[in-house]
């Protein structure tokens, strides 16, 4: 799938690849290279999601351990390439922090859905494709219109696509045995599960909707929470305000700082 609007291809693609999204790619590309470097080394045993040990054995780092694991180069260019179009574009809205949480959550909850699926499983999962399936989902929720090329051919409304994507999978789940072709269906329905169900849910007490507008309300809410956490008392709010004028009078509003607005602002308001 790639993303692109009515006037050609998608401007975010490649050119506003973050810095979270560029490290996650580097980390899987790394360990694909050293798993293939050093193949005896039991990455599969230690690293992989084996439900009949995670928590049989007590591995449970092994639900976030195997997402970064790719044993083809398809497999791996494919999770990438659908992180790269897709992953910047939430994370710029998002922040950092929010985006990796979301991405370790999809990307742990698809694991735990292998596991209750085929609890006593040996089959080895791996693979990004329960977090990316949860990515997916939050850009679908977030940019419902978006037109996307489904198989780099077919243009379809990307709320579409993921519909049929899950019905795809849900029919591969349900008519084939765990691990057969070596596709992990449930996990990639967990991670699209999870996401949706944390984007529409209460979350640590705020709700999380990012329908008609409102990763703008939530940022605000959140910028809003940590300036009441730094009130200052209102003669240090004006010995600050003075300095900032003086600066201003000397060397112009081109010359403050972004703290130095916000104390201005906060100023205005009070």
């Amino acid at each position: 799938m790639h993303p692109y609007h009515e006037q050609g291809l998608y401007s975010g693609f490649g050119a506003s690849l973050t810095k979270t999204v560029k490290a996650l790619i580097i980390i899987n590309v790394v360990l694909f290279i050293l798993m293939h470097l050093a193949p005896g080394f039991g990455w599969l045993g230690l690293f992989a999601l084996v439900p009949g040990y995670v928590f049989a054995k007590f591995r449970l780092w092994q639900l976030f351990t195997y997402m970064f694991l790719h044993a083809g180069l398809g497999h791996l260019v494919i999770n990438m390439l659908m992180l790269w179009f897709f992953g910047p574009a939430i994370e710029n809205a998002w922040g950092r922090r929010q985006f990796l949480f979301y991405y370790f959550f999809t990307g742990i909850g698809a694991g735990l859905c292998s596991w209750i699926t085929s609890p006593a499983s040996t089959i080895p999962v791996i693979g990004a494709s329960g977090a990316i399936f949860g990515i997916l989902v939050a850009y679908a929720m977030m940019f419902p219109e978006t037109i996307i090329l489904l198989l780099f051919i077919f243009p379809m409304k990307i709320r579409h696509a993921i519909l049929l994507l899950a019905g795809i999978n849900l029919l591969g789940a349900v008519s084939s045995a765990p691990g057969e072709g070596g596709i992990a269906y449930f996990a990639h329905l967990g991670g699209g599960l999870f996401g949706y169900l944390y984007l529409r849910s209460e979350w640590l007490g705020r709700k999380i909707s990012y329908f008609s507008g409102s990763v703008s309300n939530l940022r605000l809410r959140r910028r809003q929470k940590r300036a009441s956490k730094r009130q200052m008392t209102q003669e240090e709010l004006d010995r600050q305000v003075d300095a900032i004028l003086d600066k201003v009078s000397k060397y112009g509003m081109a010359s403050l700082t972004k703290k130095e607005r916000k104390i201005l602002e906060l100023k205005s308001k009070r």
